[in-house]
């Protein structure tokens, strides 16, 4: 990754981000619900308050800050696309996002392509197969990822034969795949 977007992996004020981050979403909802022309109505700010806030009926809330999570989740891939191209492995992207893996036996980059890529298991990857696209700025080829499970010679398909990065990611792995990793 270029030094200019090192993320932050530390845990430090999490919980604080996550209610700030609820807090956006919820006056997103209400923005794109009155958008949409979604009555607001009023609710009390908290069970036994008598200080009332507006605020979208429980339904058209659900529906709304689905259609925000959806949208969110369509940045987080964009981001995790520029991840890639600025260089960045799945390894520190799954780290940057905070995840875990599901099992002992996946690895912490499978998590962070799955998120990328979707679910192994739906019937379009099963059909199709996973693919996560980005641009090279090093060969500027449009890469078709494939994941981490084929390796960057089987799983970056696009470079070009003299790609500088992707030689440099191949030995990387073949590095890592030999010292046990």
């Amino acid at each position: 990754m270029t030094g200019r977007d090192e993320p932050d992996t530390g845990v430090r004020d999490g919980h604080v981000s996550v209610l700030a981050a609820s807090a956006a979403a919820r006056r997103a909802a209400i923005d794109l619900a009155r958008r949409e022309g979604t009555p607001i109505t009023a609710r009390p700010a908290f069970p036994g308050s008598d200080i009332v806030t507006g605020d979208l009926r429980s339904l058209d809330g659900a529906r709304t800050a689905r259609r925000i999570e959806a949208g969110a989740r369509e940045e987080a891939r964009e981001y995790i696309r520029q991840a890639r191209e600025d260089g960045a492995s799945w390894d520190q992207i799954g780290r940057a996002l905070g995840l875990t893996p599901g099992t002992a036996r996946t690895a912490l980059a499978e998590a962070a392509y799955t998120y990328a890529a979707g679910d192994p298991d739906s019937d379009a990857a099963r059909r199709y197969g996973r693919s996560f696209g980005w641009v090279c700025w090093t060969c500027q080829q449009f890469i078709d990822d494939r994941g981490i499970q084929a390796g960057p010679t089987g799983g970056e398909h696009g470079h070009t034969e003299n790609c500088e990065r992707f030689a440099q990611t191949a030995a990387t792995r073949q590095a890592e795949r030999e010292a046990g990793q």
